[in-house]
């Protein structure tokens, strides 16, 4: 008796399923905004993470050092708000990149409060070898299109933040906290 193929194979084995009309089963990459935008996300976290990694990097990270590069003497609110995080996040990136050596932060001269930020020569050294590791990711990311696509995608996702600039808030949607109430 010969083998029967694969197909029969998985037809008995599997157990019964209910028709459903194809136009009711979801594609596994449906055309919603929300659920394209956080795959999206996940392929640049990923690759832009790769390329951060071999210098012990976060994105986020490496995201503070390029502000600074581009901003030398900047502040850590103006920073935290270029940058798009909350200040008290900005504050701990900071923290752990002076850690590193990567990061000085000075008084302001004008405003004793406040802190300059510049990169030491050990943070632009790292800017320097990771920034090409950097763009070559970005570059991956849209390789699927052409130029003239990957001008389009741009002007595109830059008009749609500046039309939605009020929900680009760092820390929005985040869980209120409830309270915790004694069971009496």
């Amino acid at each position: 008796m010969g083998r029967q193929p694969r197909s029969a194979d998985a037809t008995r084995l599997a157990p019964a399923q209910p028709v459903v009309p194809r136009a009711v089963v979801p594609a596994p990459y449906r055309r919603h905004i929300g659920h394209l935008s956080r795959r999206f996300d996940q392929v640049c976290h990923g690759l832009i993470t790769e390329a951060a990694a071999p210098d012990g990097l976060t994105r986020l990270q490496f995201a503070v050092l390029v502000g600074i590069a581009d901003m030398p003497g900047i502040d850590q609110r103006r920073l935290a708000d270029a940058i798009g995080i909350v200040p008290v996040n900005a504050g701990q990136m900071l923290r752990e990149l002076e850690e590193m050596g990567l990061v000085d932060r000075r008084l302001n001269g004008a405003d004793r409060r406040a802190r300059e930020l510049r990169l030491t020569a050990k943070g632009a050294r790292v800017v320097a070898r990771v920034l090409p590791r950097n763009l070559a990711a970005c570059d991956r990311i849209v390789t699927p299109l052409t130029a003239k696509e990957r001008e389009m995608l741009m002007d595109l996702l830059i008009r749609l933040i500046e039309a939605n600039e009020a929900y680009a808030r760092p820390g929005l949607g985040r869980r209120k906290r409830r309270s915790v109430t004694s069971n009496q």
